[in-house]
């Protein structure tokens, strides 16, 4: 994952690649971005007081996958802000247009979104990469529903005894502790990825880094868990050993 590609504001929009094709990339359409100010900002800028970050402008613009064949569009909706460059060095400052995207849809994969991912979960995921920058407290809380499908896709128990001495539903840190059994390693992500969606619901809020982290953990997790990464490279190795290093796939 390029973190670069998920910041909070732009020069320009990234080349995110296409949510439908997977492999083409969006390119900026017609008028872009299409900018307006609004009036009673316009009013304030008029003021002896008046600084560039006073002003208040939304953008719009439309994004199409460069594949001829897919032409997938995409709408990206914000603010254009202004933002104070510090250059230390050179002992100068100066203010930029900066583009801070509020909605992007169809939303552009944060991490790749695996064929062999369950409906349910993949709902969930695109569901996040959506939300993420509409409202990232929702976001965390999508990744969290996302561990539940997640536990559902391997069937983990809804029901035992866990740590509790009676039969009771099980919460997610139990299921996680059950998944745990089965396929090892894996705990401390999905923990992490709770944590940080309990704090969004509970909060209201996250930290986007916390955020970008958790999207970290889950692209390795996946590749492990529903890919067979490790498993399939393995192979490979053992195929070439077996074929003295003649590939005959």
């Amino acid at each position: 994952m390029n973190r670069d590609l998920w910041g909070y504001s732009f020069d320009k929009l990234p080349r995110w690649t296409c949510p439908h094709c997977r492999y083409g990339l969006l390119q900026p359409m017609g008028n872009y971005p299409h900018v307006e100010e609004s009036e009673y900002s316009k009013e304030e800028q008029k003021l002896q007081e008046s600084e560039p970050d006073w002003t208040i402008e939304r953008f719009v613009a439309l994004l199409k996958c460069d594949v001829a064949h897919c032409g997938e569009v995409v709408a990206v909706g914000g603010n254009r802000v202004a933002e104070l460059y510090q250059d230390y060095e050179g002992r100068e400052q100066r203010w930029e247009s900066a583009l801070v995207p509020m909605f992007v849809r169809p939303a552009p994969h944060i991490i790749p979104v695996s064929r062999n991912l369950s409906d349910a979960c993949n709902v969930q995921l695109r569901k996040a990469f959506e939300l993420y920058w509409l409202d990232k407290a929702a976001c965390a809380n999508r990744l969290r529903i996302f561990v539940e499908r997640l536990m559902d896709h391997f069937e983990v128990p809804t029901e035992g005894k866990a740590k509790k001495k009676k039969k009771h539903r099980l919460d997610l840190s139990e299921r996680i502790e059950e998944f745990d059994s089965i396929k090892p390693g894996h705990k401390n992500a999905l923990d992490a990825l709770r944590f940080v969606g309990n704090y969004g619901s509970h909060e209201g809020q996250t930290d986007t880094e916390a955020l970008l982290d958790c999207f970290e953990l889950l692209e390795d997790a996946l590749a492990e868990l529903i890919d067979e990464k490790k498993a399939v490279l393995a192979a490979k190795a053992q195929k070439l050993i077996e074929n003295k290093g003649k590939n005959t796939w």
